[in-house]
């Protein structure tokens, strides 16, 4: 599976999770994770689109800095949401019913945006 199917398959996981139970600790937690691996895929999506069009140094640079870049390139990317997703991914001190809650609604129409999008796909 190469990592555009795989991205795919995690933003239909967080779709459905909209439907699971959410007062379940387990269900909760497994959502975080999947939302984890679905901004690392989106991050390799920003770096893939940015190589191919022209922007190989800025897909060179760290998570933020791609963030940046990608908000620069394309009209879709909102920055403040991508970098509260980086904040996220890398540890929330929230409660995980909040962090679940920001998972299943912007976040996840973030990710959605970008797999829509014609920023992943290959020209």
């Amino acid at each position: 599976m190469d990592w555009q199917d795989n991205f795919q398959e995690h933003i239909q996981l967080l779709q459905q999770a909209r439907e699971a139970d959410l007062t379940n600790p387990f269900v909760c937690h497994g959502i975080v994770h999947i939302f984890q691996e679905a901004f690392d895929l989106g991050l390799m999506a920003f770096r893939e689109a940015l190589k191919r069009d022209g922007q190989g140094m800025a897909a060179m640079g760290s998570a933020k800095e791609l963030i940046a870049a990608a908000y620069e390139q394309y009209l879709f990317v909102d920055e403040d949401i991508w970098l509260a997703m980086l904040r996220d991914r890398h540890g929330s001190h929230d409660a995980i019913e909040a962090q679940v809650g920001r998972i299943l609604g912007t976040y996840q129409d973030a990710l959605a945006a970008l797999y829509d999008s014609d920023a992943d796909a290959p020209r």
